[in-house]
């Protein structure tokens, strides 16, 4: 009895020290747990005052949408091909006969194994193996194809802003001369008609400053249906003309760091159509959709033969248990597997046609792409000085119509010019930044920072 008491104290202690240590991996836990909350508070989810192009595309990838549905489309089609090449289960079966009649029941255990003898499954699970990395390589290149779309919506959203910012101080300029022309036009300094036609011509700038605010406002919400947010939750977006809205690509390929008019464009034509045909995800994924496509029609020729069914198991006849085998062969009389094997024959000369279309569009797309970009970068030391010629133009005109040496229209042709350049170097600069953008997207560069 003593010896009784002392295992069952020592089994109690056991358990108490057990249940300390559980107690302490719980706490280990929740405090895991509350790091990783602290953790996600700081991710780059965290919205920052400035909306950078980096920025948001991180920002996608952890709260978009649209790349969302991406990975659960590109996860929906890998449950499909999972489906079909999985391997067949064996079945087991009971079976009791002669029940009623005054024989004694005869009892069965029978196991039902499939065994491919034509190799049939092996060829299947190699498709298998191709298809997920074809459904690897689509995800990445629709991955890729979403975060073009948001990069040009953030492109987009920060022009339109910039559009709107411009003709405002359009209107504001034209506006002020319009109020001090009408204070001359009671003083007799001008004609009546002058103050009028200059209050026309605010309140036709008036109008268009609502509809280029209203653009701004759509493309706005565009960005931020795209990037995950609420509307108004969307940070202040930089002007297209700043050194630190210009996209961060990293291409890791000297050509593209001077590709100008000035180079020899065939070199870095053959250079660019190099690095598309070994980074394009698409292309991979063609390659392996073919390759998949092949394996499959050898699945199918060898489908003429299906599996056997080898059968093992016991009979109780009679209170006498004896064992049972056996050994069920499909025979090829009906169904040869003709329509299947067309199908994969069909499907081999389809992924072929569409590996064919894939390489020429994507070589398509990165010689428009580089020919876009040369273009606009030979513009860029023009472009880049238009801003300031504008801004001269308007200055020099209000000097002259202050002082007499200027009509009317002269100054309001100088204050759209001034405008005009403005909007012409955001333009260009946002066109700048989406032909760079097109061309990572055409050689198959990341547009985020350490994505595959």
């Amino acid at each position: 009895m003593p010896i009784l008491h002392y295992r069952t104290g020592r089994l109690g202690r056991r358990a108490w020290h057990a249940m300390r240590a559980g107690r302490s991996l719980s706490i280990l836990w929740v405090a895991a747990l509350s790091a990783a909350a602290t953790a996600g508070a700081q991710s780059p989810t965290t919205l920052p005052d400035t909306l950078y192009l980096s920025q948001a595309l991180r920002l996608a990838s952890a709260r978009s949408p649209a790349l969302a549905r991406a990975d659960a489309r590109v996860g929906m089609a890998l449950g499909d091909l999972r489906s079909v090449g999985q391997w067949p289960n064996p079945t087991l079966e009971y079976r009791r006969e002669n029940l009623g009649a005054p024989l004694a029941p005869d009892e069965f255990v029978t196991a039902y194994i499939p065994v491919d003898l034509t190799g049939r499954r092996v060829q299947l699970h190699r498709a298998t193996t191709r298809g997920r990395a074809r459904l690897e390589a689509e995800r990445i290149a629709v991955r890729r194809d979403v975060e073009l779309e948001i990069a040009r919506a953030w492109v987009h959203a920060v022009l339109a802003t910039d559009l709107g910012q411009s003709f405002r101080v359009q209107r504001d300029a034209v506006q002020e001369i319009a109020t001090r022309d009408s204070v001359r036009a009671r003083e007799g300094a001008v004609a009546e008609a002058i103050a009028l036609r200059t209050r026309v011509e605010a309140t036709r700038l008036a109008q268009d400053l609502v509809l280029a605010e209203s653009q701004a406002q759509r493309d706005r919400n565009t960005l931020a249906t795209l990037l995950g947010l609420a509307a108004d939750s969307l940070p202040a977006l930089p002007h297209i003309l700043d050194a630190e809205a210009a996209p961060p690509l990293r291409f890791e390929l000297t050509t593209l760091d001077g590709l100008d008019t000035s180079g020899d464009a065939a070199t870095d034509d053959a250079e660019l159509l190099r690095r598309a045909r070994s980074d394009r995800a698409s292309l991979r994924a063609a390659e392996l959709a073919r390759d998949e496509a092949t394996l499959r029609r050898r699945v199918e020729q060898a489908g003429v033969l299906g599996d056997w069914q080898l059968q093992g198991g016991t009979k109780k006849t009679s209170g006498f248990l004896t064992g049972q085998v056996g050994l069920a062969v499909p025979l090829p009389l009906f169904n040869r597997n003709t329509g299947a094997r067309q199908r994969a024959e069909s499907a081999v000369r389809e992924t072929d046609a569409a590996a064919r279309a894939v390489e020429l569009q994507v070589d398509g797309e990165v010689l428009a792409a580089a020919a876009q970009l040369r273009i606009l970068l030979a513009l860029r030391t023009r472009m880049a000085e238009t801003p300031a010629l504008g801004e001269v133009i308007a200055s020099s005109a209000r000097v002259a119509y202050a002082e007499g040496e200027m009509s009317l229209l002269e100054l309001l042709d100088a204050q759209r010019a001034a405008t005009d350049a403005r909007t012409a170097a955001q333009k260009f600069h946002a066109n700048l930044h989406l032909a760079r953008l097109t061309l990572a997207r055409a050689i198959g560069a990341p547009l985020v920072p350490g994505s595959p």
